[in-house]
Order: structure tokens, then sequence, then C-alpha cells
């Protein structure tokens, strides 16, 4: 049972909302409460619903429910400086900002793109509200995600162009705007824009700038586009320094998978641009960014659909010889490690995998998972299934935590062993208090290290 709950300056509690369901993004104003409710066998970015209750009384008025539903998903509800209650749905296909005006919701700035990502977190705030009426949004295509102002009387331009990524924690404060954002040269970082500039207004960083050195300077990636089994594939195509191609191909499948493939610097894949890797990070289907029915195209066909359009990235950059035939490597962590170790079940381009904090059995992982994450496995799951030692047809590396709470190390440690006992290459690397996202700095370190050594050992058994 869910509850939402107001708490007086005294420590008195009271109950406002109670559900068998979850709740989330509460938000009050002028004695009305905006929130976020979803059933417990959908995830909130599949089915929801906005509702409002009265709370002015002692006793919650009826709530009544002004947006969402099955099949629609409506999230971060917020109350603008003008009493409206401004949210993002998800019921053209695409995630847009809209707003409840006189009981009738209506579009704010309709555009053929998703205004926000999967809800995978509390908190997100992917629009805010300058003192002149301005609203400024995240405009997302998978990779880049752009700023875009929308002025009182519906006239848009963007801001922060210079910007490549930009985390979903919108702030603005009069005129000033405020973002987590991020370029194809630089990691995260604070950035600010003054929105009073007319014209194309850049971020500017605050604070300081690293005091640690680049040691090389990093190449942009490209964004290419390929014909695959079920449509267009897109990915970030990272070159190494030089002359090197053809050379070692890295792909690399995100986690989520109902996430996206940024377009900011990312040491892990210069880890390996920098050792003479090709790098491509594959925007399979199933990722976010790129509107609903894209999103949920995974839905029954995971560790299949995700493999075949990694697998016909590989396979193009082998016909465009910029990859070495026999050194075609896949990596990924968590449910991305779910897809790099059905890719080496498969006949296919790759001549090793790497799974990191990995999913392996997607029908045991549903069970193990928090509440809140299980019908998104019921949703993900096909006829793929378990990952079968017996069914491995190349060598693989096998990283994790000991200390992850999301997947089991234990299960991935008994998956190692039992393919170390069928012989081969295969490796294993268990992290003493890793976690599930190997965050600290020696962990990373380790994995990194044993990744690369794994592919360069096998690449010096290859014939000449």
């Amino acid at each position: 049972m869910d509850e939402i709950i107001s708490v007086s300056r005294a420590g008195h509690t009271r109950v406002l909302v109670r559900s068998r369901g979850f709740l989330g993004s509460p938000q009050l104003a002028a004695g009305t409460l905006a929130y976020v409710e979803w059933q417990r066998d959908q995830m909130p970015w599949d089915s929801t619903r906005l509702v409002l209750a009265d709370i002015r009384s002692d006793i919650v008025g009826p709530s009544r429910v002004v947006a969402g539903g099955l099949g629609e998903s409506a999230v971060q509800p917020s109350w603008g400086p003008d009493g409206l209650l401004y949210f993002i749905s998800d019921r053209t296909g695409w995630w847009n900002l809209y707003r409840l005006r006189d009981g009738v919701v209506e579009p704010v700035a309709p555009i053929d793109a998703d205004c926000a990502p999967a809800p995978w977190e509390g908190g997100y705030q992917s629009y805010g509200f300058a003192a002149d009426g301005t609203i400024v949004l995240t405009v997302m295509n998978g990779f880049t995600t752009e700023l875009l102002a929308v002025d009182a009387d519906g006239g848009r331009r963007q801001v922060g162009s210079n910007l490549t990524s930009v985390k979903p924690y919108v702030t603005v404060d009069g005129g000033l705007l405020a973002v987590v954002g991020s370029t194809a040269s630089s990691p995260p970082a604070i950035w600010s824009v003054d929105l009073a500039a007319r014209t194309d207004a850049q971020a500017f960083p605050v604070g300081k700038a690293s005091e640690f050195p680049v040691p090389w300077t990093p190449i942009p990636p490209s964004v290419e586009t390929i014909a695959g089994p079920g449509g267009p594939v897109r990915f970030l195509l990272h070159l190494p320094p030089g002359d090197t191609l053809p050379g070692p191909l890295l792909v690399r499948a995100h986690p989520g998978p109902t996430d996206d493939v940024p377009l900011r610097l990312d040491w892990v894949t210069q880890y390996f641009v920098s050792h003479g890797f090709t790098v491509a990070e594959v925007l399979y289907r199933g990722s976010t960014g790129q509107g609903r029915a894209f999103r949920q195209s995974l839905h029954a066909h995971w560790g299949t659909y995700d493999v075949d359009d990694c697998a016909a990235v590989a396979e193009h950059l082998l016909t465009l010889g910029q990859a070495t035939p026999g050194e075609v490597f896949i990596s990924g962590a968590s449910a991305g490690g779910y897809t790099a170790l059905q890719a080496a079940c498969r006949p296919g381009p790759f001549v090793a995998a790497t799974a990191i904090s990995a999913i392996i059995d997607p029908a045991l992982w549903e069970l193990s998972v928090p509440a809140f994450q299980r019908p998104h496995a019921a949703a993900l799951r096909g006829p793929a299934g378990a990952v079968k030692p017996e069914w491995v047809r190349c060598p693989v590396l096998v990283i994790h935590g000991s200390a992850d709470t999301i997947t089991s190390a234990e299960e991935a440690m008994h998956f190692a062993e039992e393919l170390a006992g069928r012989g081969g290459e295969h490796d294993s690397l268990l992290l003493e208090g890793g976690d599930h996202y190997l965050s600290a700095p020696l962990a990373r370190e380790q994995a990194l290290r044993a990744e690369l050594d794994f592919y360069r050992g096998i690449m010096s058994r290859l014939p000449a």
C-alpha cells in the first residue's frame, strides 16, 4: 500500500492519499493536490493516471483523473506560476508538455519528439518556468537533448545549443536557467543560460573547470543510421585517433533497456578508443527518446531484437572495412549484459562478449527485483529466455560486484563457473564490495583492465 502524507510543522502526519498501486510526484497548490498513480502490473512509462484531490478540509475530497490511463503515460506534474497544472504525456506517441485550463487539457508545444525520459527515478523535472512566462523544456532524440524556450505567445527558440546532452533536472530562477549538461568533449557539469538573450543564448559552465588534465582531445562521434532487420538502426560511431582502420570493434549495448545513448563524453568509451578500438553505441529497439512505439517494440522480444540490431551494426561496419573480421566484440551492463550474453549464443559477427552486472535469467530476475520493476521484466521477457552455458558459442567474460543488489552476483559467478567447466577462453572477475554500477573508481578501473586484457588475449591468438 502506497501513501502520500502531509507533515505539519509540529511533526503531525496526515494521510492524504492511499493506494494499492504506486504513487508519485505529489504537487500541492491552493489546497489541491496533484499526483501520479499507476497499477502494480504497469510501469510509469507505460500507463499512469494524473489525479487531482481537494485537501483543504480535514476530509480529503473526491479525486478525479485529469489525464493518463491505460496506454498513456502522464508524468512530471507541476503547478505553473499562472496557477495552471502542467504535465508531460505521451498520448500522441511522444512525451509532450500539456496544461490543464478550465478542465480542458491543451498542448503547450506539440512536437514529434520526446520531451522527457523514461521515469526510472523520482524527481525528474524536464521543464521550468521563467519569470516572463517563458517555459523551457528538454527535447530528446535518443542521442542529443536540446533546450527549447516557448514564450507566452507560443513562439519557440533553441537555447544552450552548444550542449549535446541535458539531464532531466531543469531549474529556472527568474531569467536564469541551470541544467546538468554535457558536450561530446566534456562530461556532465552544471551549466547556466541567460534567457534574457533574445538570440540563441549559449550555455556557460558554472564553477571552475576540472583540475585534471585531459590526456588527449576526444574526437566527437558521428551519428550513423543503417537499415536493420526491423527498420532503421541508429548508433554513435567513435573512431580511434589516427589512420588505424580497420581494427578491433567494440559494440556497446546500453543498460535499461529503456535507456538512451547520450551524446556526451564517456570515459569508458574513450578508454577503448584510446587503445585503438572503434566503438559503436547502438540505440537498439526498446530505447527511450524515440517515442512510445519504439520504446515498446522490445516487449516480448528481449534478447532477440536488441541482439539483431547490435549484430546489424557490426555487420555493416565489417562490410565497410571499418572493422577487422575476428576482432569484433560486444559488451553490455545489466540489461545490456543480457543482450551481450544472448549475442554470444548466436552465430554472427561477435567473437567474444563481456557481461557486466548482467541479467542472466529474466524469469529469475523478475522474482528478485523490487516490486516497482517487476512489470518491466514481465513485459520484456520473450522466447530467448535464460542464457544457458551450453548455448554459448564464443568466449565470455563475466564481471560482477559482490555487493550488487539489483542483479545476483551468486548467479553470475555460478554461470561463469559452468562456462569455465566447459573449457574455452571464458573468464570472470568478482569485485569485492562492487555495486551494480561499479561506481567505485577502483572497481571501474579493475573492470576496464580486465575487459581490455580479455580482448587482447583473444586477438593475440588469432592467426596472422
